[in-house]
């Protein structure tokens, strides 16, 4: 009895009005991914205009691999989300409860090994694989070592929040980074200006953070969701389950490993320009980074509103869902690419760079912000797709499309006199190229057919 009183307390997309649902459940994960970014942004904020732009330099220099290391922890708890909404939405208790706790076990594991494993070998992967610069290489290796160490609260993060968004519950997610957000500012500062750690201080900053949102994500799942909660003579672990799990997250994991490896592609290109680029192309991403959140935004909103609907049988609703999802990620995005491509001397100036740096930083906000309209759209359809369980096809759009940046990048540099510019044109090329296969795979209809339950 008070199991089925909790479940029907849980908030759901299978009814009502669809674009009011989307819209309400996406803005408190928008405000989610922009607490999310402020852990790099003030990094970068106070080591900038407290320490130096060659310190920026070497934070910035990390940028791919944490983004790989998160994009681990994202891909694996996707494949757990996915199977949570749909078995929500079909209304299988028990299978739900199962697949919550297997794959707690198995992230949580999967996050340990890669702490010890990441702080071990971080200062050959910055060296070796990133091509740092001599000059940046001692600050640039005790950030990142240290930040590793923090990487099973990552996973564990978010594997709470995937669950909590399977089942429609945005807005904690938003209170628990609130939380974690504002005491990464305070300790940034602490540790960086009174304390005179330097680099370190702001990696045991997030380190501390992101152990707090991990803490309270779990708190309160296990008390608002208590019915989740494994019970004696239940399964806690299934081997079926864990399967399931890894087959839908591994290859959106190898995505978002290989789009991560991508980057660090771009950055060793990115590096071969020398500091001040780097300290203006680091700045610039920060910028960048806040541009793409409506448009993850409503990828998750999507992807939740699919999955829920598609459990339970209703393709009309999915397909309104869609519809409705790509007109609001368009609209949003065309609003702050206007404010990015007209403030963006204020806005790569808020991280301390200036001259050359600055200069090279407002170049690339005027090349690519235009063009997110279309990163937009295109991360709605792939949003449904992901929810449908359609994560081989999205898998390959990706890794299709970041090759080809890649590619065009280093041939441009190679066999045009177009410099750091090249790699702000080849970006927008990707984008084109992924909006029309996404496109192309929706109206043929195969992802129907991908239903796990």
């Amino acid at each position: 009895m008070e199991e089925t009183k909790a479940m029907d307390q849980t908030k759901n997309m299978l009814s009502g009005n669809a674009t009011k649902q989307i819209f309400v459940f996406t803005l408190p994960i928008m405000a989610g991914f922009f607490l999310q970014q402020l852990y790099n942004t003030v990094d970068g904020i106070i080591v900038g205009q407290f320490i130096g732009e060659a310190e920026l330099a070497s934070i910035g220099t990390c940028a791919p691999l944490t983004i790989l290391f998160i994009a681990l922890a994202l891909g694996l708890s996707t494949g757990s989300g996915i199977i949570v909404a749909q078995y929500f939405g079909a209304g299988k208790d028990e299978e739900l409860k199962i697949s919550v706790s297997t794959s707690f076990i198995m992230l949580a594991a999967i996050g340990l090994v890669l702490s010890l494993v990441g702080g071990m070998i971080s200062q050959p992967l910055l060296k070796y694989v990133l091509a740092v610069p001599e000059a940046q290489l001692p600050d640039a290796s005790r950030y990142f070592s240290i930040y590793c160490y923090g990487l099973v609260f990552q996973f564990v993060y978010n594997f709470v929040a995937a669950v909590l968004r399977a089942l429609g519950d945005s807005k904690a997610t938003l209170y628990f980074l609130l939380v974690s957000s504002v005491l990464n500012i305070i300790l940034d500062y602490v540790f960086i200006v009174p304390c005179g750690f330097g680099v370190p201080g702001a990696a045991v900053a997030t380190i501390i953070s992101q152990a707090v949102s991990a803490l309270v994500s779990i708190l309160y799942m296990s008390r608002r969701y208590a019915y989740l909660k494994p019970q004696k003579g239940r399964t806690v672990f299934s081997k079926e389950k864990c399967i399931l799990a890894l087959k839908l997250g591994i290859p959106t994991t190898l995505q978002q490993a290989v789009v991560s490896c991508g980057h660090i592609a771009i950055q060793r290109l990115v590096n071969s320009f020398g500091v001040e680029f780097m300290s203006g192309f680091t700045a610039a991403s920060r910028v960048e980074s806040y541009l793409v959140i409506p448009a993850l935004g409503f990828n998750t909103g999507v992807s939740t509103f699919s999955g829920q609907n598609i459990g339970a049988g209703n393709i009309k609703r999915t397909i309104e869902g869609l519809h409705k999802s790509v007109f609001m990620a368009a609209a949003s995005s065309i609003l702050l690419s206007m404010v990015a491509f007209f403030g963006a001397t204020a806005l790569v100036g808020f991280f301390g760079v200036e001259g050359d740096a600055l200069s090279m930083g407002i170049t690339y906000l005027h090349l690519v912000a235009p063009l997110f309209v279309i990163f937009g759209i295109y991360q709605c359809y792939v949003g449904l797709l992901q929810g449908s369980g359609d994560v081989m096809f999205t898998a390959f759009c990706t890794l299709s499309s970041l090759a080809l940046r890649c590619i065009l990048s280093y041939a441009l540099v190679a066999f045009t006199d177009w410099g750091y510019r090249s790699i702000c044109y080849a970006m927008p090329v990707g984008w084109c190229y992924v909006f029309l296969l996404c496109i192309w795979r929706y109206r043929r209809g195969k992802w129907k057919e991908k239903a796990v339950v």
